[in-house]
């Protein structure tokens, strides 16, 4: 029995509907071939309260709240109907409108199909090393530090890192990257993808909800829960447009007596095309955008996105790869690998990319103190191990400045060093703009405020910048650098990208002054950075977009959009999905609109009556709804 209710529960809008248009045809074809008139209008008035049941619930919950809505309309014409003795048409306007509702909740419903399968990702238990022993527990149980055992074909239950093993992951549920990817020991695993070829061991970092998977589901659901501003403006105009339409049946009444007439603009005159066209189109976008790996905040944003005709790069990390290397030292006065020295002593505690660049170099020096990537370094660094500098500090967006054995060192840009009144020799300075001619960075290291060498960092572009740059372009959207590495670096990777401006030498409040100027000149700004050290540009400009989200809580709440994976390409994807979305959202409001006014009119000429302005009113919220369920097949 309880499972017959709960089947009941599950299926209760279909059944309705189903068994009020079994009555509606009985009743019909009751009237229409014997002469028992009163057995067909029980049937169809039975048609109708079966239908109608639901209807006229929520109905009165409306008018209790001193609301008008679409339910409030069909139950008045109804009951109207019925009043007047039109049971036939009573019962079609009914079941019409339980129809077009069942079918809307089911292609709604599709519409959110993104979502139903970014939650079946996340399998329900995990395979824990506990004592010794591989033992199954519940995946939300998992507890951060433990060590979870992956085997080939499933998927990875927690966030975590890779201890053991080696294999090819498919991580397309969590950043959208079609080719898997490879794993080895240090390399991070998101819950929710998929383990290819060989086992592995993870370490657990994020369990149950506090996983990237989670995290990028929650975001979704508020995303497609929020209003855009052209929902909010519809609901607005609603508000209003309802209680005029019943204001208008009274109207039609009062002159033409015609009852009929009063109750048949009551039902065509409800806006449900233009109430349920926007969402639709903005849920379907939303859920395409997240299972291609972009997450986007809201469909505030989304719209927002759609009018973007500038897009601003960050360089490092976002044009380039971000894995910066050296490439060459050069000393004066000195040998480079003891200018080499001096900068990892002075960069060891910063976290910047250079710095990590820089350590890097002096582990990977050989005993001959060559540097395996360039052969830079001359002179043997006997010991790689780099000493804690006394005193360490960072001047944002110029470098470091660091104490050590009652010395200073200075490691960072021209501008540091014109700012500390050190004068670059002609020989450094000419080695600088040599290798910035090549797109590389030039570091200055200073001693007790004499510049005694030069590294110079390379930082590889990404291969997909300059086909994305030109999509761009194709979409009539100008492109822009902003970046605080030196003006020759800047200008040849723009060069070879197709950027069209570029400004170099930017503090972080350059880049945000900068964002503002160009919303200042009319344009609609998109600021792509790493989301965190771009903080400030990303929140001024009209649409943020963090690169590489996946696994950084504060990427996935603070940026309007977010590219889960390092992939350039999903910038151009992200920016078309958002064009599309806006023009099919313009496309259902054309189509609502132009259906009403038809409508109306064939009313008071007299060329549509009840049940056919109701079953044109449905076809119109379904073509709404499959306009913008076109968007799930961006």
């Amino acid at each position: 029995m309880s499972s017959i209710r709960q089947f009941y529960r599950r299926h209760r809008k279909a059944l309705t509907t189903a068994t009020s248009g079994v009555l509606y045809a009985g009743g019909w074809t009751l009237g229409y071939v014997t002469p028992f008139d009163t057995a067909s209008a029980v049937v169809l008035v039975v048609a109708a309260v079966v239908g109608g049941f639901d209807i006229a619930k929520i109905a009165y919950y409306e008018l209790r709240s001193l609301t008008l809505g679409i339910k409030t309309l069909v139950t008045l014409a109804a009951v109207g109907a019925i009043a007047i003795g039109a049971y036939w048409e009573a019962a079609a306007v009914v079941f019409l409108f339980s129809l077009g509702s069942y079918l809307e909740s089911r292609t709604m419903r599709k519409t959110r199909s993104a979502l139903e399968e970014l939650l079946e990702m996340t399998p329900d238990t995990a395979v824990v090393v506990r004592d010794g022993e591989h033992i199954e527990i519940p995946a939300r149980d998992v507890e951060v530090g433990e060590v979870v055992v992956v085997k080939p074909g499933e998927k990875i239950p927690v966030d975590g890192d890779v201890v053991d093993g080696e294999s090819a992951v498919d991580q397309a549920p969590v950043t959208g990257e079609s080719a898997p990817v490879h794993k080895s020991p240090g390399d991070e695993v998101y819950a929710g993808t998929i383990n290819q070829e060989g086992a592995f061991e993870v370490r657990t970092t994020g369990a149950g909800s506090d996983t990237t998977l989670q995290r990028i589901i929650r975001r979704v659901e508020e995303a497609q829960e929020a209003q855009s501003p052209t929902e909010s403006l519809i609901d607005r105009f609603a508000t209003y447009y309802t209680p005029a339409i019943v204001a208008l049946s009274l109207v039609a009444f009062a002159v033409t007596r015609d009852p009929m007439l009063s109750l048949t603009l009551l039902v065509i005159g409800c806006p449900g095309a233009l109430v349920i066209g926007p969402p639709v189109s903005i849920v379907s976008a939303i859920g395409t955008a997240a299972r291609n790996g972009v997450l986007m905040k809201g469909g505030e944003h989304l719209e927002r996105a759609g009018k973007i005709d500038l897009v601003a790069f960050d360089k490092t990390g976002t044009l380039t790869t971000g894995e910066t290397t050296v490439a060459a030292v050069e000393g004066f006065g000195h040998e480079p690998a003891s200018v080499l020295r001096y900068a990892a002593t002075a960069e060891k505690r910063s976290e910047h990319h250079l710095a990590a660049a820089i350590l890097a170099a002096v582990e990977s020096a050989d005993d001959t103190g060559t540097l395996a990537a360039d052969g830079g370094v001359s002179g043997a660094i006997a010991d790689t191990s780099i000493p804690e500098p006394d005193e360490f500090d960072v001047v944002p967006g110029s470098g470091v400045v660091a104490h050590h054995d009652g010395r200073e060192i200075v490691v960072g840009n021209r501008r540091l060093l014109d700012d500390r009144d050190i004068s670059i020799p002609d020989a450094a300075a000419e080695y600088a703009r040599t290798r910035e001619d090549r797109g590389e960075t030039a570091v200055h290291v200073a001693l007790d405020g004499a510049v005694v060498g030069v590294i110079a960092v390379r930082d590889e572009l990404r291969e997909a910048a300059p086909d994305v740059v030109e999509r761009l372009h194709d979409a009539g959207i100008q492109t822009v650098m902003l970046t605080g590495d030196n003006e020759r670096a800047a200008r040849a990777v723009a060069e070879e990208v197709g950027i069209d401006d570029v400004r170099a030498a930017l503090l972080p409040e350059d880049k945000q002054r900068a964002i503002t100027e160009y919303r200042e000149r009319g344009h609609v700004v998109a600021m792509v950075g790493d989301g965190i050290n771009d903080a400030p540009s990303l929140a001024t400009a009209d649409v943020g977009i963090a690169m590489g989200a996946a696994g950084t809580d504060t990427a996935i709440e603070t940026a309007d959009m977010a590219l889960m994976a390092d992939d350039l390409r999903q910038i151009a994807e992200a920016i078309s999905l958002s064009k599309a979305t806006r023009w099919n959202v313009y496309e259902n409001v054309g189509i609502a609109i132009v259906t009403v006014v038809f409508l109306l009119a064939g009313v008071l000429t007299s060329y549509v009556h009840l049940a056919a302005g109701m079953l044109v009113h449905e076809a119109s919220v379904l073509a709404v709804i499959l306009n913008g369920m076109r968007l799930l097949r961006q």
